[in-house]
């Protein structure tokens, strides 16, 4: 166990002697008893030590009582864990930390692994003092594993460009091209969507705002003789940018879309909205009519193919007759 996770272990156990109303005023003796049966320790300048950092690191209001011969607090009400946890709040955690194991070790993470694993420690500790029994969640909570892997290596220099307003020099390949694209990059968003990331930002060399799939790109470096141009001077809002896309293929402009449902698909569509734009402008028990406001894209079409014959395209005329034109080229495959 590294040496700052089981020191904060024996603060807690002293800050729980010490706030203990059955047994107060513990002396060094009977602290160093309890630290003993935790955690092996058996030197009394180890206990003295920890007093001393309860008061200077954690402004814990420790006094020594010669009537009592034991520590106390001079004010009452004070906790190291400031916090009070319900099991309500230790079910969220434990939830959390289920999600943390399970895709810390993903590549993509690489670069934050030593954070995770501090959060973990902390959840880990959080519990051990609350008394309560770890809830085994991944015993009944899957998760989809992303099968994400490329892109680790660049990763963290985005985000430090991103966070810290630098311009950069990306080398990019693209998934049909055998060629690489060089881009002077002012990066303002990195986008998640189903499991790949993105980075939005302004190209230099293309004169707009470019998003870059972050497993294609080969090389990132920063540009010291660039000056970034922040978002409001090239007019880019994150909130609005992708307000009507789905995913991240931005050509052309938002359009009214009408899409019918069978009444199979009905309640996971009204409970599973496509988009925020989503509204039901009809509904009886054979089908259910929606309305969106977006962009047509590769991502909005395999959303609607992937539905079958459960969804029909009313309108515009151009997506309907996109889809029918993949449902023909897809009956020939079959």
């Amino acid at each position: 166990m590294k040496s700052s996770k089981l020191s904060f272990l024996r603060y807690l156990l002293i800050d729980k002697c010490i706030r203990n109303k059955q047994k107060p005023y513990p002396s060094k003796m009977e602290l160093l008893e309890r630290c003993s049966e935790e955690f092996g320790v058996n030197s009394p300048s180890t206990i003295e030590k920890d007093l001393q950092a309860l008061r200077y690191e954690f402004d814990a209001p420790i006094a020594y009582s010669k009537r009592e011969d034991g520590y106390y607090y001079k004010n009452p009400d004070y906790k190291l864990l400031g916090v009070s946890l319900t099991s309500e709040h230790m079910d969220a955690l434990n939830f959390v930390e289920t999600f943390l194991v399970e895709f810390k070790d993903l590549p993509v993470f690489g670069n934050f692994s030593n954070a995770v694993d501090k959060v973990l420690d902390g959840l880990e500790i959080t519990k051990k003092f609350k008394n309560d029994t770890k809830e085994n969640f991944e015993s009944f909570i899957q998760l989809e594993k992303s099968i994400y892997s490329k892109g680790s290596k660049v990763f963290s220099a985005l985000i430090n460009a991103a966070k810290n307003h630098q311009v950069i020099d990306i080398e990019y390949q693209k998934f049909d091209s055998l060629t690489v694209d060089k881009y002077t990059f002012h990066p303002y968003l990195i986008k998640e969507y189903k499991g790949l990331w993105y980075i939005t930002g302004y190209a230099d060399n293309r004169q707009g705002i470019r998003t870059l799939a972050i497993d294609r790109i080969a090389s990132v470096e920063e540009n010291k003789n660039a000056v970034f141009l922040h978002s409001h001077q090239v007019d880019f809002d994150r909130d609005i940018y992708f307000k009507h896309c789905i995913g991240v293929t931005i050509k052309g402009v938002p359009q009214n879309i009408r899409l019918r449902f069978s009444n199979i698909a009905a309640n996971y569509i009204k409970t599973t909205p496509i988009h925020d734009s989503q509204k039901i402008i009809y509904e009886d028990e054979s089908s259910i009519e929606i309305s969106l406001k977006l962009i047509d894209n590769p991502e909005l079409r395999a959303i609607i193919l992937g539905w079958g014959n459960q969804v029909e395209v009313l309108s515009p005329f151009s997506l309907r007759k996109k889809i029918g034109e993949e449902i023909k080229k897809l009956a020939l495959v079959y």
